[in-house]
């Protein structure tokens, strides 16, 4: 799916992701934020620390989106209209984002499976920070759910409506 059709998803849907992604945690986004480089434009930003065999990428699990919640706003306003992650947001979180952009969740426990839809792998800042570097990837046909869909819809509100009709 593009960014424009991930948008589009309701809280609840499956999606799959191809393209550029960038991933970061809480380290490396300080390190941004402080002016340590020049912000490239990241359209979709997962919270992974993975782990690299001989340069080559072996798992790719999420990590707890909540620790990196701080950035969001920051974030949007360099272009990030995707985060992808584990776990649930706020509701401080989920209303900074209404209408700017939408969280996924990539599934847990899978960093393996998740490793195999990563088709190319560069370290783009932060190399020092090993598991935590600025990366940018390749993905196709990366698997996640929409966890707040644009219109700051969350998964478990999603899941209540459903039930009662």
């Amino acid at each position: 799916m593009t960014v424009e059709e991930i948008r589009k998803a309701k809280a609840g849907e499956f999606v799959r992701i191809s393209g550029e992604v960038f991933i970061a945690r809480d380290r490396t986004l300080q390190k941004i934020f402080e002016g340590r480089i020049k912000i490239p434009k990241m359209r979709i930003v997962y919270f992974c620390g993975p782990v690299r065999r001989k340069g080559k990428i072996v798992s790719a699990g999420p990590t707890t989106s909540a620790r990196m919640e701080w950035a969001f706003e920051r974030l949007m306003r360099t272009g990030t209209r995707i985060f992808i992650g584990k776990g649930e947001i706020s509701a401080a979180a989920t209303k900074s984002i209404r209408g700017r952009a939408v969280y996924l969740e990539a599934p847990g426990g899978c960093g393996a499976l998740l490793a195999s839809k990563i088709k190319r792998s560069e370290i783009v800042a932060f190399p020092e920070l090993r598991a935590q570097a600025l990366a940018k990837l390749e993905i196709e046909d990366f698997p996640a759910i929409v966890s707040v869909d644009i219109r700051g819809t969350q998964i478990a509100e999603s899941r209540k409506a459903s039930r009662k009709a």
